[in-house]
Formats: structure tokens, sequence, C-alpha cells
């Protein structure tokens, strides 16, 4: 298979020494009850049956950009970031709630870039400090609601589908984690990703036409991060009309 293209389980895909990072440009996560139920069902419905042998569920694709000299690989996260922060929200509930043994998945291999919110709250999750009240871990002004909404979604819905479908919660990680296979695929070191972006938002599968513009004004901006980042914390701040925008920092 060429280098370009990786299959990978998804204990590789989150164990691996390589980062995953959702650039600013990205949109925040946005998976509700009916997305995150989905995978769980699917994963669920290609459970070996008894006396069956247990074969690959494909879950589809993880387009990235390999950003050049660093130490680590650490991959510019293109498309699939809903898909791949479901999965680390995932295999962070099964890890604490302690049921299988995740010795293996030691740190996380998903970041951001510039957005703090979505690092704590990611970090908090992980380390398994969001039990009750969100607010005796972080401030609200901290959270990202968006990943604790996937978070409290998943602590809901995989109980309750294992438990109507008869499955341990052995078996679902044994399955998930070894025959749930995903496709990493790298793009050319030469790809203008704007361009890339635009292709993508024509059809239809990913970035609105203002996230492609913010791509391109960042674009301009990419031999100054200390500009990208002011630029990125002014949209974030305009981007909701229902407040006044020095609410937004």
């Amino acid at each position: 298979m060429s280098d370009a293209i990786t299959q990978l389980s998804i204990q590789r895909l989150l164990s691996g020494n390589v980062e995953y990072v959702i650039p600013m440009y990205q949109r925040n996560y946005a998976w509700e009850e009916g997305e995150i139920t989905q995978l769980i069902q699917d994963v669920i419905d290609y459970l070996p049956k008894k006396g069956q042998n247990a074969r690959n569920y494909y879950i589809g694709s993880l387009v990235v950009y390999e950003r050049p000299d660093t130490k680590t690989p650490v991959f510019e996260t293109i498309d699939g970031q809903q898909r791949l922060t479901t999965l680390s929200l995932l295999t962070s509930y099964l890890k604490n709630t302690q049921a299988v043994d995740l010795s293996w998945y030691s740190s996380l291999s998903i970041h951001f870039d510039s957005r703090e919110h979505s690092r704590a709250t990611f970090a908090a999750i992980f380390e398994g400090r969001f039990k009750d009240d969100p607010a005796e871990v972080l401030s609200e002004k901290q959270i990202n609601t968006g990943i604790l909404n996937g978070y409290r979604l998943i602590q809901k819905v995989l109980p309750q589908k294992l438990k109507e479908n008869g499955v341990s919660p052995q078996q679902f990680a044994d399955f998930l984690f070894s025959y749930v296979q995903i496709m990493r695929v790298k793009v050319p070191a030469d790809t203008d990703l704007n361009h890339y972006f635009e292709i993508m938002n024509n059809r239809g599968e990913q970035l609105e036409k203002h996230e492609v513009l913010k791509a391109r004004m960042m674009e301009q901006l990419q031999d100054c991060k200390q500009s990208q980042n002011c630029l990125h914390i002014v949209w974030e701040a305009c981007a909701n009309m229902e407040r006044y925008v020095q609410m937004g920092f």
C-alpha cells in the first residue's frame, strides 16, 4: 500500500507516536446524538455472531497533511475530524469506566491549534475528571460545550446500546480497537490546502463559504503564527451575532 494511504486499526490510530492537530480554520466539534448513536450501532452490528470469525469493518477515511520539520509526525486534520474526535471521546470513556484494559491509551493523540477551551476540556475528560458537575472541574468559560456534550452522549448511549444488544464492554472494545479500520490519507506536501478546502466545500462535504474565506486569510499570514492566532481570536469573537463582539474576548 502506498505510503500516502495507511490502513490503521483504531488502536494503532490512537496509540501511535503521532499527533493529530485540529487546525484553527476547522469548525468546532458538532456531532449530536444521532451521529454518535449511529457510529456505536454500526460497530455493534459488525460484531461477529456466534461461530463466526471477526472481519474488518472500515469506518471511513481521515485526510491529513503532514506538517514538515517536526520531531514526531504531526498530521493536520483536513477531513474526518468529527469522526476522529468521537473515537477519541469513546476511547476516553472506556478508559475511565475501567471496564476494559486500555493501558495502551496513555496519552492523547488529538490536539487543537489555539483552542484552549477544547484542549482543557479534552484533557479533563481523558483524565476522568468529569464525573458530576463540570463546573467543579473547569469554569464555564473554560469548557468547550460541544466536546463535553459529545462525551455526555457517549456516557448515555453506549451502555444503553450494549445492554440492548447483549454485548459486553470487553466484546465491544476488542472489536472496536482491533477490527474497526480507518484509512489515513496523506495529501502531497505541495498541496494547495485552500484549493482543497474549496473543492470540499463545493462538494458539500465539509466547509462553509465563510470557512473557506478564513482559510484563505490564514494562508496570507502563514509566516506569522502570532498574526494567525490574532485573526483566529477576532474571527471567533465575531462568529456569534447574537451578542456584542466584546463578549467573545
